[in-house]
């Protein structure tokens, strides 16, 4: 892009439309990916990459990106393939699988990993939500979702699972099969029952919810302690383990009452 050409686009400041169809994304993608922006779009043959901003929009097939600023960098002069997708500021998106936000987003062709950086990061699909107030990233390969921090995900509001750290697997379907949660462990239920441990492992299969380290289970004013404890949380049934000879499981349960 001359230097002429340039100058026009960084002073339209209106809604100028601008489409970018001039590229394809690796054969994997196989999509189109355009580009559009309320200020300007630039071509920076020198960082070899495309900069969309101001209200700009990115969609290649069934992914939108919207953002204050997106920039999508490709290979070379001689290889145009888009390699990564920038996003920062008010970042909303959405795909086949859900939409979320965050204040940034990072996209990786080779690898198809989106991750979220930002105080605030939200993904909604139609079985659950999930937020962390650090970081979420998402593996379309193996179908991995990570939360780091302040992590929680909310499964078709019967119950919501909290840690530190959450390892969502995801069918092809986007249907969690299993979490793996670390750190702080808080399970809440739909009945009203909490448990809380230092680990838990879920599995969509049977329902089972495994919890592991100092594990405490409320049901009302019933309480249960133990080393470790199975919950299956279609059924409500629920064991408490001791885990080691030399600890005991304990329990309040008060007799007589639903509470």
């Amino acid at each position: 892009m001359n230097a002429t050409l340039r100058q026009i686009f960084k002073h339209k400041t209106y809604v100028v439309g601008l489409a970018l169809c001039m590229f394809m994304l690796k054969p994997l993608l196989a999509e189109n990916l355009e580009i559009e922006a309320s200020g300007f779009l630039e071509w920076n043959q020198e960082n070899k990459s495309y900069i969309a901003k101001g209200d700009a929009i990115a969609t290649q097939g069934g992914r939108t990106i919207d953002a204050d600023e997106i920039i999508a960098f490709y290979a070379s002069e001689e290889n145009r393939d888009i390699t990564r997708i920038q996003a920062a500021g008010s970042v909303q998106f959405s795909d086949v699988l859900g939409s979320g936000y965050s204040d940034r987003l990072h996209y990786e062709m080779n690898t198809q990993t989106v991750t979220l950086n930002g105080n605030e990061n939200y993904f909604e699909s139609e079985e659950f939500t999930a937020q962390s107030s650090n970081q979420i990233q998402f593996n379309e390969l193996d179908g991995i979702l990570n939360l780091q921090d302040d992590a929680m995900i909310s499964i078709s509001e019967a119950r919501k699972i909290e840690a530190q750290r959450l390892e969502i697997e995801l069918s092809d379907e986007g249907n969690v099969t299993t979490i793996n949660a670390e750190g702080d462990v808080k399970l809440t239920e739909k009945a009203g029952r909490i448990a809380y441990s230092g680990s838990a492992f879920y599995e969509a299969e049977n329902g089972n919810m495994t919890l592991s380290d100092s594990v405490e289970i409320l049901d009302g004013n019933n309480q249960l302690r133990g080393d470790k404890a199975i919950i299956n949380v279609e059924t409500g049934y629920s064991k408490i383990l001791a885990g080691s000879e030399n600890k005991r499981v304990t329990g309040k349960l008060i007799l007589g009452t639903s509470n």
